[in-house]
């Protein structure tokens, strides 16, 4: 047997439970889209955290000796990623094109790895520019 005094408890338990249902169906679009925001948020977060780790090798890569010229542009993108931008190269002798690579957290003032290639696509050269100076 139920005591008098635990009714209402249970009713007023039974009512909360159901307009907290209510109110998360009336919100569900608005829950739904901030959960789709956070899912986003996740993805860019992991593309950036890959990003920053090719870049890292790259930079590693450099300053180790086993980037070689002659490499192709094919063989850059397929281990270090795209660049940031790449773009012709005007009035250096031998560059045709400069690939820029540049690490996606550090704002502005950060460290460039811009890649210098050949007529054929291959690595002619490299420089650093450290821009935090």
């Amino acid at each position: 047997m139920i005591k008098a005094a635990v009714v209402p408890h249970i009713f007023l338990s039974f009512i909360l439970l159901f307009l907290s249902g209510c109110v998360y169906l009336t919100h569900f679009d608005d829950v739904m889209f901030l959960k789709g925001l956070e899912d986003n948020q996740k993805q860019m977060q992991a593309q950036l955290d890959k990003e920053e780790k090719l870049y890292d090798k790259l930079g590693a890569d450099i300053h180790n000796g086993n980037l070689k010229t002659l490499t192709s542009k094919h063989e850059i993108v397929k281990v270090y990623g795209e660049p940031t931008l790449c773009k012709p190269a005007e009035g250096q002798t031998g560059i045709k094109e400069t690939c820029v690579y540049r690490k996606q957290s550090g704002g502005l003032l950060t460290e460039i790895i811009s890649l210098n290639l050949d007529g054929q696509g291959k690595l002619y050269s490299w420089k650093i520019s450290d821009r935090r100076k």
